[in-house]
């Protein structure tokens, strides 16, 4: 191994290692935190962020104060304590959460980023519960959509309570659902993912899904996925297309209690 690939090799695992370290403080924040609600770049909708298995709104504030800086309003989706229930009832209530947003801020459509575990849920809302109807685009960031055996750490502990780890096992039903049911028309998807995310393993495009544009791996590893700014830029470049969006408006009303301003 030459010098330069050595440097390289170090240097990856220093960034990853420091971005697991800034997931965890984001991740002993909690899930009450307060932020601007203004909206500062009319034309675009607001972003929701859906977290992953074990964590709370805190580990995507780096991903937070990125679209707050560059004038997107931002909400986020706490899934509940440890996301144990099944992904299918996470996904009603992220549906539901959806409804209720778009009612009380009067805006259309949402723009979703789904981390981990949070991916399969936004994707189960989308084409299972007619969620695309209100997501302008969907991020999918680290989903296990072809499942992972990390699964098997969380059943050897909470089984016995929780759906949701045998549900992102390789061969759960559930998730063969879910690759097999189409993606809704005219829903743009992009799947972005860390070369070394020893969490949720390299998938194929999803059916529906742009291999040539909107198939991104980079490297980095799981917690890299909502902490570095290379993948929190190809979010954004996604979102950003050239699009005329009508029906928001100027400034964000009083979010609800699931759904938290940051």
């Amino acid at each position: 191994m030459g010098e330069r690939e050595k440097t390289g090799k170090y240097e990856l695992v220093r960034r990853t290692v420091s971005h697991g370290a800034a997931y965890a403080r984001g991740l002993l924040r909690g899930n009450r935190f307060a932020g601007d609600m203004s909206w500062t770049q009319p034309g675009q909708p607001p972003v929701i962020l859906c977290h992953g298995f074990l964590g709370t709104r805190g580990t995507m504030l780096p991903m937070t104060k990125r679209f707050q800086a560059d004038g997107r309003v931002v909400f986020s989706y706490h899934h509940g304590t440890f996301q144990m229930r099944s992904l299918r009832s996470s996904a009603q209530s992220l549906m539901d959460q959806l409804e209720r947003l778009q009612n009380e801020l009067g805006v259309e459509q949402f723009d979703v980023v789904g981390f981990s575990m949070g991916g399969l849920v936004s994707l189960h809302a989308v084409k299972f519960l007619q969620a695309s109807r209100m997501v302008r685009r969907l991020a999918l960031l680290g989903a296990p959509v072809e499942g992972t055996w990390a699964g098997l750490a969380g059943a050897a502990v909470i089984g016995a309570v929780s759906q949701s780890v045998w549900q992102v096992l390789p061969m759960s039903p559930f998730l063969r659902d879910l690759r097999e049911a189409p993606l809704p028309d005219g829903l743009p998807v992009r799947m972005i993912q860390a070369s070394d995310d020893g969490l949720c393993p390299l998938a194929k495009p999803l059916h529906g899904v742009d291999s040539d544009n909107d198939y991104i791996v980079m490297p980095g590893g799981h917690s890299s996925l909502v902490v570095a700014r290379a993948f929190y830029s190809k979010t954004r470049e996604f979102f950003d297309r050239e699009e005329d969006y009508v029906g928001q408006t100027t400034r964000v009303g009083q979010a609800t209690a699931d759904f938290a301003a940051e």
